[in-house]
């Protein structure tokens, strides 16, 4: 249906803030605006509504959003913006207080059908100077079953998100309030949407939700093996990664399927959050340090190169220093190819909360620089390890630092979130596979030749 005149074609910049999966989300919205009567700019001074895809998942993400929303609204005043929207978790965890405290905004959209982007905007165009607000109390994902979106990625690679919320409730998590309870995509759609996007010529397709691993279990029934045995079925020259991986929900069949084809890089994205059984415990992840142990002896005996990527959380309420020494003792083994860390941050809409806050901040981020440390030794070994050794690599394109460089990825980097081979000889064309002689390591980084 024709859009009213009284709308016309307005300039939109969409920002994303947080995770890969809010990407996907942008993508949603970005393809709404693109096919009705809105056109995309990269340059929020050329916009005349800007839209702001926020994360409120810890309280730094959420003052981290608020400051760009406030940052952007200058261009209420610099630029040609007259509407200003936020969109996503941000929305969705402050419904009630956001347009009051934050009079520089005219929307909200929450984490729900982000394809309501475009009505939201036809609304507030038609009526200036009131605030307005598409927040559904409890989000749900059922309606982005056959979503189209508008790739934000470098063309070779992209998200596919396979399904929304979850249901597992961590006591230090707040993703089912803001995201609702696990619900899956179709097999089919996924699979129909990876096929596309093989057609365009990606290359790499990265799996991601909020639980992957639990993928299929809100319609009664563990679907991730069938879902990779199906990507399995198509045909093309790409990588497929999984990212988010539930320990618990991980199973044998899952992870055969993950092993039979070569297209699917031997790399696991699995957070543990812990090691020590009283934190786990507390934590509510419904997991032990020996069955932790246990589901990554079933994976090397599987897949003995695998490269695991995993997150920790220090400072919970009830790790003492010899919980953390646990894990500090348990990173420093060696298992892990990535690690991220995090602080306890003691929001006020977790379960945890009942806990209090009695890690003081010093010392969590003490602990937080230790464990790095430790895996920065770790990763710098295995760097080394790797000297000498030729890789498949997927181009990128130049290295963001400079042109002299080209960059790309070896099947054990993710992108966005792990390190980079750096190609200081030969030339390859973004989006293509290359054989790489590692020449030289860092801590995180590799630097190598092109040699076919």
């Amino acid at each position: 249906m024709p859009a009213p005149h009284t709308v016309g074609r307005a300039k939109v910049y969409v920002e994303t803030l947080g995770c890969s999966k809010n990407r996907v989300d942008s993508e949603i919205m970005l393809h709404h605006l693109s096919q009705n009567h809105y056109t995309l700019t990269l340059e929020p001074q050329e916009a005349d509504a800007i839209v702001v895809n926020t994360c409120a998942f810890l309280t730094s993400a959420t003052e981290e959003s608020v400051q760009r929303i406030l940052e952007l609204s200058e261009f209420k005043e610099t630029g040609r913006c007259s509407t200003l929207v936020a969109a996503g978790c941000l929305s969705q965890r402050y419904r009630e207080d956001l347009l009051k405290e934050l009079p520089e905004l005219d929307a909200l959209l929450g984490s729900q059908d982000f394809s309501e982007i475009v009505p939201l905007l036809d609304q507030v165009r038609r009526e200036p100077g009131k605030q307005h607000s598409f927040v559904q109390p409890k989000p749900h994902y059922q309606q982005f079953e056959e979503q189209e979106k508008q790739q934000s990625t470098p063309r070779h690679f992209a998200y596919v998100k396979i399904a929304e919320g979850c249901s597992n409730m961590c006591s230090f998590c707040n993703i089912p309030m803001l995201r609702g309870l696990l619900s899956s995509r179709s097999v089919p759609s996924i699979v129909n949407e990876i096929q596309q996007l093989v057609s365009r010529g990606v290359k790499e397709i990265n799996l991601i939700s909020q639980d992957t691993s639990s993928f299929g279990r809100d319609r009664g029934q563990l679907e991730l093996a069938e879902l990779l045995r199906a990507i399995s079925a198509l045909e093309g020259d790409f990588w497929v990664r999984l990212f988010y991986c539930y320990p618990n929900t991980f199973t044998d069949e899952a992870l055969a399927a993950f092993a039979a084809d070569k297209r699917f890089c031997a790399y696991l994205d699995m957070p543990f959050q812990h090691i020590e059984d009283s934190v786990l415990r507390k934590m509510n992840r419904k997991i032990t340090r020996s069955q932790i142990e246990q589901k990554m002896q079933e994976v090397k005996r599987v897949l003995p190169e695998v490269a695991w990527r995993t997150t920790f959380i220090v400072g919970f309420p009830t790790e003492t220093e010899e919980a953390f020494e646990e894990l500090l003792e348990f990173v420093a083994a060696g298992h892990f190819t990535h690690v991220g860390v995090f602080t306890y941050s003691p929001e006020d809409n977790i379960r945890s909360a009942r806990l209090g806050d009695p890690v003081p901040n010093a010392v969590k981020h003490e602990r937080k620089q230790r464990l790095m440390e430790v895996q920065r030794q770790v990763s710098q070994q295995r760097n080394q390890a790797r000297v000498g050794h030729v890789l498949p690599v997927l181009v990128d394109g130049y290295a963001e630092e400079t042109e002299l460089l080209l960059q790309g990825r070896a099947a054990f980097q993710g992108p966005e979130v792990d390190g980079l081979v750096y190609i200081n000889e030969g030339n390859a064309r973004p989006g293509t596979f290359h054989s790489v002689e590692i020449t030289e390591a860092h801590d995180y980084d590799l630097v190598g030749k092109i040699i076919e």
